[in-house]
């Protein structure tokens, strides 16, 4: 009921609303009531309703001290006035604040306070003033309140939660997103620019050594890595434009494209080899990682290996793909590999899809690189 006014602005708003209805119906029953409806301490009654409604005003900032001095202005007022007034409206909205702000254990102890209170006097008096049916009404209504406020209490607490929840899955996204973006552009533009350094490194080795040499394949080749890596990036650029722009389409990483990488890779004098045995329709992120995991052994082959030749092993089982690169370069102790962003990359890539990565030099000289996914990925 009052949840939305948990706040300094809250407190006014609900201070000035409650003092308005309590005063108004205090003055209404005292004019139908008429003169002789006057007490013998009816000035102290109208001081401690006024003292109520002024701690309304506070009830957020203090809500146990507003509970408190409500509870005492309640008490006070009904023995002291001849009006059957609303004072009690203070110390329910009181309550219910206490009780709604969590805290309420105390509101309990306030409750249970207040009913201890109400029918100690009543026991003794017979319950001259209100009847046993009242009394129990009465206590119900405290115990409605204390409950209320609790639920409330709950609920803020769990919107609380739910908002962190929220917001750590939007930062634990964009994060993913952000990982994802860097191991296309490293694997996908970083495979290509390679290849491209390699083309050019050694056509001025060879210039050098023979001024007449012809550049013409070179720069074929150089133009045709460079179509493919400017292909890659408007793809990327395309999966973050806005929705409802217009972005470029084209065929995604997949096994199928694997023949452009082999002869890219024999256009840097590498010789490659490539074996598949098996075929299935496979899962796009599983098609797209296999894909990305190739080419980027084939970029490390090219750029650190020193190798001359690779063989690629592609096989598709009933539950299973299976990829491997094995390479005939220079011999390499295990502990002199780093892993850097490629093979953490790929790693992840395989991982990520419930397979499994494996990547080392050999005993005989080379590098290995293994990785497996199951055809059934869980979404």
């Amino acid at each position: 009921m009052f949840d939305r006014f948990s706040d300094r602005t809250g407190d006014i708003i609900v201070g000035a609303c409650a003092t308005f209805v309590i005063l108004a119906w205090t003055l209404l029953v005292q004019v139908l009531r008429g003169p002789e409806a006057v007490a013998l301490a009816e000035q102290l009654a109208w001081a401690v309703t006024l003292i109520g409604c002024a701690a309304l005003f506070f009830r957020s900032r203090y809500p146990l001290a507003v509970t408190i001095v409500t509870l005492a202005c309640t008490v006070v007022y009904y023995p002291a006035s001849a009006l059957d007034g609303p004072t009690m409206g203070t110390y329910i909205i009181a309550l219910y604040t206490l009780a709604a702000i969590g805290r309420t254990r105390a509101a309990t102890a306030v409750a249970a306070v207040s009913f201890i209170i109400l029918i100690v006097p009543e026991l003794m008096s017979g319950f001259a003033h209100i009847s046993p049916a009242e009394t129990l009404l009465l206590a119900g209504w405290f115990v409605a309140i204390v409950a209320f406020g609790a639920m409330v209490a709950h609920y803020r607490a769990y919107r609380a939660e739910a908002e962190v929840s929220v917001n750590e899955a939007r930062r634990r996204s964009v994060a993913e997103e952000r990982l994802r973006i860097a191991r296309e552009l490293h694997d996908a533009v970083g495979h290509h620019l390679s290849l491209i350094h390699v083309q050019t490194t050694a056509a001025q080795r060879r210039l050098k050594k023979d001024p007449a040499y012809s550049t013409a394949e070179t720069l074929q080749i150089v133009a045709e890595t460079s179509r493919l890596s400017l292909r890659e990036l408007r793809s990327m650029v395309g999966v973050l434009r806005e929705a409802g722009e217009e972005s470029p389409t084209g065929p995604g990483p997949s096994l199928d494209r694997l023949p452009s990488l082999v002869s890219a890779a024999e256009a840097a004098d590498l010789e490659v080899s490539l074996r598949r045995d098996g075929h299935a329709e496979l899962p796009a992120a599983v098609d797209a990682a296999a894909y990305r995991v190739v080419q980027e052994s084939l970029t490390n082959v090219v750029r650190h290996a020193g190798a001359s030749s690779v063989l690629i092993n592609v096989v598709t089982g009933t539950t299973t793909l299976a990829v491997s690169v094995v390479d005939d370069g220079a011999e390499l102790k295990a502990d002199s590999v780093i892993a850097g962003n490629g093979l953490t990359g790929m790693r992840e890539r395989a991982e990520s899809l419930g397979g499994t990565f494996n990547a080392g030099p050999r005993e005989d000289g080379g590098f290995a690189v293994e990785a497996t996914w199951p055809l059934e990925v869980q979404p």
